[in-house]
C-alpha cells in the first residue's frame, strides 16, 4: 500500500482550503477542531525550514510526512536502535519509485513484517509531537477525498496524540491561552466510548476527579496535589479532548439543572453540534484571516441575531471555536414545551448563519464569502443527512 508524499498536491477548483496563520491558533487546539468536526483531508503546516502534512479522515490522523531529513521512517529506525547503520545504508540505494524504504527493510528482513505498522506510527506521532512546539508558521486545510487505498491509514488515537503533545508542553502562556481563565468553571461531559480510549495518567484521573461543575479552575488548583502550571495544562487537555467543557463563571445553576435533563434531549443536540462543526469550521478559516480579531466579529454576528432571539442566546458566545453552547441555549428556553424548544433553537441558528455569510459578503468581500458559503453548503448537507 503507498504512502503519501510529504507535499500535498495544489488544492483541486472543488477543494475548498481553509488557511490561516499557527500563531493565532495553536496546533492542540487545531486538530481538535478538525476532529470535533469529522474532517477529511490533508493538513500542511510550513515553517521558515521545514514542511509536515497530516493526513485526515473522518477527523482522525492516519498519516503524517515531513520534510525534515531527520524525521523520516530510516531515520527514526536508526534512532530507536531497530535497524543498523549499514542496513541503513544499503537499503536506502534500493529506493526507486513503487518501492518504500519500509518494504526493502522487510525484504532485507532486517526488519520484521509485523514491526512496519508499528514502525510506521512511532514516526507518525514523533513528526505530530514535534509540531505542536511549533508557535510559528503557516497552516493550510485541504478538504478532499482520499482514495484509501493511496493512503497507509494507521489506527491512532487522535485524542491520545493530543494528550501526548500537550504533555509536553512547558509554555504558562499556552496553557493559560487554553483555560483562558483561573475563574471559569470545567464541567464534565457524560462519558462516551471515546472517553474509555484515552490513555488517562493517574494524574489526568485525579484532577478529573475534581471537575464537577461547580469548582472553578483556580480552586481545582487548590485542591490537586500538582502544581498549578501541571493542574492547568491537564485541564486544558481535557477540555481539548472533549472530556471536559469550559464553562464561565456564574453559569453553575443553569447548566447543571441542565444537564440532567441531557438524555431526553438527545436528538436536538445532536442537531445543534452539526451546526457547531459548521460554525467552528468557519471560526477556524476567519481566525486565519481576521486571527485574534475573529472573536470581536462572531461577538459582532451573535448580536445582530440576538436583536431577534435575545432570551435564546443570553450568556452564548461563539469564542471557544466558534461553538454555541447547547445547554445554556437549552436552559434559555427551558420554560418552553420540548417541540417549541427545538423550533427556536433551529431557527435562530439558521439565522446566525445566514448572518455570518452576510456579514463576511459586506465587510471583506466575495472571495472570502464563497469559502463561508461552501462550508455552509457542507454543514446543511451534513444536517439533511443525519
Amino acid at each position: 500500500m503507498a504512502s503519501p508524499e510529504p507535499n500535498a498536491r495544489a488544492a483541486e477548483p472543488e477543494d475548498l482550503a481553509i488557511r490561516g496563520d499557527i500563531e493565532t491558533a495553536s496546533m492542540p487546539e487545531l486538530i481538535r477542531s478538525l476532529l470535533t468536526s469529522n474532517e477529511t483531508g490533508v493538513l500542511t503546516i510550513r515553517n521558515s525550514e521545514f514542511t509536515k502534512s497530516l493526513y485526515i479522515q473522518e477527523g482522525k490522523i492516519v498519516y503524517a510526512a515531513s520534510t525534515d531529513p531527520d524525521e523520516r521512517l530510516g531515520e527514526n529506525l536508526l534512532l530507536r536502535g531497530k535497524i543498523t547503520a549499514r542496513q541503513y545504508v544499503d537499503a536506502s540505494k534500493q529506493i526507486r519509485p513503487g518501492r518504500k524504504l519500509g518494504a526493502i527493510l522487510v525484504e532485507m528482513e532486517a526488519l520484521e513484517p509485523d514491526e512496519l505498522i508499528p514502525a510506521v506510527e512511532q514516526q507518525v506521532k514523533d513528526i505530530v509531537m514535534e509540531l505542536f512546539q511549533w508557535t510559528r508558521g503557516e497552516y493550510e486545510f485541504l478538504i478532499k477525498h482520499m482514495d484509501p487505498a493511496n493512503v497507509l491509514s494507521l489506527n491512532m488515537s487522535t485524542e491520545n496524540l493530543i494528550l501526548e503533545g500537550i504533555r509536553r508542553c512547558q509554555s504558562w502562556s499556552r496553557v493559560f491561552g487554553g483555560i483562558v481563565s483561573l475563574e471559569a468553571v470545567p464541567f464534565p461531559f457524560e462519558q462516551s466510548d471515546a472517553f474509555y480510549r484515552l490513555d488517562l495518567t493517574d494524574e489526568e484521573q485525579e484532577v478529573l476527579s475534581y471537575v464537577n461543575g461547580r469548582s472553578s479552575i483556580e480552586q481545582i488548583c487548590q485542591m490537586s496535589y500538582l502544581t498549578s502550571f501541571e493542574t492547568c495544562r491537564i485541564l486544558w487537555a481535557l477540555m481539548l479532548v472533549g472530556v471536559v467543557r469550559r464553562g464561565a463563571p456564574g453559569d453553575v445553576t443553569a447548566v447543571t439543572v441542565d444537564y440532567r435533563q441531557r438524555e431526553a434531549q438527545q436528538d436536538l443536540e445532536e442537531i445543534v453540534e452539526k451546526f457547531n462543526q459548521m460554525f467552528g469550521r468557519i471560526y477556524t478559516f476567519l481566525r486565519g484571516r481576521l486571527g485574534d480579531d475573529v472573536d470581536a466579529f462572531m461577538d459582532m454576528t451573535l448580536e445582530e441575531v440576538s436583536r431577534q432571539y435575545g432570551t435564546l442566546f443570553a450568556g452564548v458566545d461563539l469564542k471557544s471555536y466558534g461553538r454555541a453552547d447547547f445547554e445554556q441555549m437549552l436552559a434559555n428556553v427551558a420554560d418552553l414545551l420540548p417541540e417549541k424548544r427545538k423550533d427556536l433553537i433551529v431557527t435562530g441558528l439558521n439565522e446566525l448563519v445566514y448572518v455570518i455569510q452576510l456579514a463576511v459578503r459586506t465587510r471583506y468581500g466575495q472571495q472570502e464569502e464563497a469559502v463561508i458559503s461552501g462550508i455552509i453548503k457542507d454543514g446543511f448537507r451534513k444536517l439533511a443527512a443525519r
